[in-house]
């Protein structure tokens, strides 16, 4: 997202001066070598030679060094001082050629920068912007720079209005290490223009295309939100935001109320919301601003936005993959932060430890050999197959993503019997659906072994930084912590049909709000732990390979008694929210009701007696009136009963 908003900033800095009067210009393009442009000059210190000294022409990989490295920005000019440790920098400056302000103008210098402004041992860099009108024998400050985010180019602008009328003005920009080893200064596309007094640019909307807000049941308002960028040497107090929603009337909000500085960004919410129409599909919106007087009407609109109107809203629950390995010495981050999510959001997630490299006896070739491709390094984790992130991120990615639209719910029931488990897989989009595809992965709580192998290499060991699980330190626990104290949760045992879901597995074409059901089969190896294994189902987007949502459940053997003539009883989802299911054979036809019980004895809940033929029946219980908590749930036939626990969470 950063790359995103820095590429519109960048923009916003180049329609800056596309509809204003340039009088000075310089983008460094035509530099050759290290070569400064025709008409630039600079001074620095006196010192020691040296090639990290001053300012220099080129690209990033030429120009930038381990510790300054700015982004790629085609040719600029930049000051390295972070490439020769004694580089003499302490009055490096760039001075332009000279130009003319004309009088009565109100020009503004706009240039793009990357620039940290960073400390290192007690001593800053400084990087100023300054003007000379008498051919750079004297200097004067215009402003002391503050730094960029990372390496990332981001416009300055700044005001030369006290200069108009000036017939020699010179630019320099000046970079000091104050005798430090410090990091540089990079500039690209100086421009000094005369804007029009009236420019303002539409440069994002929201909700955008594809993001949570852009979904919504019929009915139902969504508030267009934006932001605007002011071009203009006026400062802005009211402006109009139009739109047209499926080819309506044009909607106008004016927005009043507010001060947007030249060259400054504000940010408006429509007074009249959209109104999502009935019928499920995508809608467009197109949305423009409107100033009085505006001099760059091409920069006014936004591209051409989606809103979706669904049956339901699904419940959200994301796939945590962490990329893991008993060799990587950072690893202990990956099994806290885990730990922390299944504590706090267990039934709104599902977690997969992905365990790495032939030396570690839980490693899944073709699982590890996807997440190794995908991770940048370990410990890493992808969210969802959307994005990578460090476990230490993990629950802020969690309140960040749980509110994603989920395209589809998900349930899934477990039965197993023996050594075979089968999944009874639920999909119901909210949306038509195209391409999706299921994968089912089993994993494993509590796994430990004797052997070496499992034996988990440990940077924390002695470090300050708090690590601990399930009250194991991994501070205090050695490095490498022995096989015998280590217990590893989520461990991927098993993904079928392949790690990017199997098609054909539901229809191709699925319907919004139809039910659509499949079931996994799967032969568990008799060395797992039954009863620590989960099974967790995953909807994969068969285009680009996102899990769209998933269902994450404990594998358990269902109740049975061959008296009631009832066998693999189950209540799915379990937890559950708004409503649950049970499920169960029968070997004879026979009447069967089902009731609920509060932990007190009383009954919640009573779906009456009815006849269910030889086979499987299943009965849905509502969850509306029932408080958070657990409750028995009496399977009754004509010659007996078996009870199992639900647990209702809100």
């Amino acid at each position: 997202m950063k790359k995103l908003l820095l590429t519109v900033a960048s923009l916003v800095a180049l329609s800056a001066v596309s509809h204003a009067q340039v009088i000075y210009s310089e983008d460094f393009e035509l530099t050759t070598g290290t070569s400064l442009p025709a008409g630039f000059t600079q001074t620095v210190a006196v010192g020691m030679p040296n090639d990290s000294v001053g300012w220099n022409s080129g690209i990033n990989t030429t120009l930038g060094s381990t510790d300054f490295s700015p982004n790629a920005h085609t040719r600029f000019v930049a000051v390295n001082d972070d490439k020769k440790q004694f580089a003499n920098n302490t009055n490096s400056l760039l001075k332009t050629g000279t130009f003319a302000l004309p009088v009565g103008s109100t020009p503004y210098l706009s240039f793009a920068c990357s620039y940290l402004d960073r400390t290192y041992m007690s001593i800053s860099e400084e990087a100023t912007v300054e003007v000379s009108l008498d051919g750079g024998t004297i200097w004067t400050v215009v402003t002391t720079l503050t730094g960029n985010t990372n390496f990332w180019w981001e416009p300055r602008y700044i005001s030369l209005a006290a200069y108009a009328g000036s017939p020699s003005v010179m630019l320099g920009f000046r970079y000091k290490d104050n005798t430090g080893w410090m990091y540089g200064f990079a500039v690209d596309d100086i421009s000094v223009f005369i804007p029009p007094a009236a420019d303002l640019e539409l440069v994002g909307i929201a909700p955008v295309t594809g993001s949570p807000a852009s979904y919504a049941t019929g009915g139902s308002n969504i508030t267009v939100t934006g932001g605007v960028f002011n071009h203009g040497a006026s400062t802005v107090t009211s402006f109009d935001v139009k739109y047209v929603f499926n080819g309506g009337a044009t909607v106008t909000n004016t927005i009043t109320g507010v001060s947007i500085a030249p060259f400054s960004t504000g940010t408006f919410t429509a007074t009249t919301p959209v109104t999502m129409p009935t019928a499920i599909g995508p809608y467009p919106l197109q949305v423009w601003v409107s100033l009085a007087g505006d001099a760059n009407t091409l920069n006014d609109s936004a591209a051409l936005d989606t809103l979706n109107t669904v049956g339901f809203m699904p419940t959200k629950k994301i796939v945590f993959e962490e990329g893991t390995g008993t060799w990587c010495q950072w690893c202990p981050r990956g099994a806290v932060f885990m730990d922390s999510l299944a504590k706090l959001y267990g039934n709104a997630v599902s977690l997969v430890a992905v365990h790495n490299s032939a030396s570690d006896p839980m490693t899944l070739p073709a699982y590890d050999a996807y997440v190794s491709a995908n991770i940048g390094g370990y410990p890493s984790v992808l969210v969802d197959r959307r994005f990578e992130t460090d476990p230490g991120n993990l629950l802020a990615m969690y309140t960040q993503h749980s509110t994603d639209f989920a395209f589809a719910d998900v349930t899934a029931v477990g039965t197993l019997t023996g050594t075979n488990l089968t999944v009874a897989v639920g999909v119901k989009p909210a949306l038509n659906l195209n391409g999706a595809k299921l994968a089912l992965v089993i994993t494993e709580d509590d796994v430990h072994g004797t052997s070496s192998g499992y034996a988990q290499s440990n940077a924390y060991n002695g470090n300050p930084t708090p690590m601990s699980v399930n009250g194991f330190s991994f501070n205090t626990a050695g490095n490498p912590v022995p096989a015998a104290n280590m217990h590893y949760d989520h461990v991927a045992r098993s993904i079928d049909p392949s790690v990017g879901g199997g098609s054909g597995l539901v229809p191709a074409s699925m319907v919004a709000s139809t039910n659509y059901t499949y079931t996994f089969t799967k032969a568990l190896s008799t060395t797992w732990n039954r009863n620590k294994l989960h099974a967790v189902v995953m909807l994969i987007d068969g285009a680009n390979g996102a899990i769209l949502n998933s269902q994450a459940i404990t594998v358990t053997t269902g109740i049975s008694d061959l008296t009631a003539g009832i066998e693999n009883a189950v209540v799915y989802p379990n937890p559950a929210t708004t409503e649950a299911t049970v499920v169960f054979d029968v070997q004879n036809s026979t009447n069967v009701s089902i009731s609920v019980y509060d932990m007190l004895g009383r009954v919640v809940y009573t779906a009456p007696a009815a006849q269910v033929a030889k086979g499987t029946g299943n009965v849905s219980i509502p969850l509306g009136g029932m408080a958070p908590g657990l409750y028995n749930v009496k399977i009754q036939t004509e010659n007996g009963a078996v009870t199992t626990k639900l647990n209702v969470a809100k």
